[in-house]
């Protein structure tokens, strides 16, 4: 279970989007730009679109990469609680057949 949710961690990145939540998305801005007001401004406001769209697909990955770690969580308690019944199997089929159920 722990190599499992290792690997979602890694397919999915989650501490590097964490760190970079806020970061511009594929570096796409213009970066600081010297010159006029309007191109200035321009600069600024390419920057801030970019730093939203780069947080809002590093939510999605988040999420998704949440949902994952979940999954894998929820799925390997359910199977190691399964696990641990099996043993009682017999014991409890015995005690149902004595008591008449499914017959």
């Amino acid at each position: 279970m722990i190599q499992r949710l290792q690997w979602c961690e890694s397919t999915f990145s989650m501490g590097n989007l964490v760190r970079t939540w806020f970061a511009p998305f594929k570096q796409t801005y213009a970066g600081g730009s010297k010159g006029a007001i309007g191109v200035q401004l321009r600069a600024a406001v390419d920057s801030f679109i970019s730093r939203i769209i780069g947080f809002i697909v590093r939510s999605i990955l988040l999420i998704t990469g949440a949902i994952c770690s979940i999954f894998v969580l929820l799925t390997g308690l359910i199977f190691m609680v399964v696990w641990a019944l099996i043993p009682l199997l017999p014991v409890i089929s015995l005690s149902l057949l004595a008591l008449g159920v499914g017959a």
